[in-house]
């Protein structure tokens, strides 16, 4: 009998955010702002509105807003006015953030690396058409 995939989903990704948790820690940081940071750092030839971190995240504007003050608060990012619309806010890296840009992306490309030598390419494509299918699925 198949295992309950929502469940499984959930507990990957619950202990994926403890790993990540985990690591961020040792840079002041909590995994998701770790995500942010790789977010932004991997887009830094592109203007990345705040709108931009809400769809990529499927966040709500006020948890981006508080997740972002966090992160202006503790030096890693800094929000000014977008100059193709005043009323979007651009979000910026810091050198802070910048700095530790080399050890996020590091962590996460590595993690990635792991999960592709574990599985072929075809097996790793059937798993990301279910995850697709469950992500579109559960936004009707």
């Amino acid at each position: 009998m198949a295992s309950n995939f929502g469940v499984l989903i959930k507990r990957a990704a619950n202990d994926q955010d403890k790993a990540m948790d985990a690591y961020a820690r040792q840079y002041g940081l909590t995994g998701v702002q770790m995500s942010m940071i790789d977010f932004l750092g991997r887009r830094s030839n592109d203007v990345v509105l705040q709108r931009d971190i809400e769809a990529e995240f499927n966040i709500q504007r006020s948890t981006a807003t508080v997740l972002l003050q966090r992160m202006e608060h503790k030096g890693f990012v800094v929000r000014q006015s977008a100059a193709s619309d005043a009323r979007q806010k651009q979000v910026i890296l810091t050198q802070k953030a910048v700095g530790l840009k080399q050890h996020v992306e590091s962590y996460i490309d590595n993690q990635q690396a792991k999960v592709e030598a574990a599985f072929s390419p075809a097996e790793m494509a059937i798993v990301n058409r279910a995850l697709k299918f469950w992500i579109e699925e559960n936004r009707k």
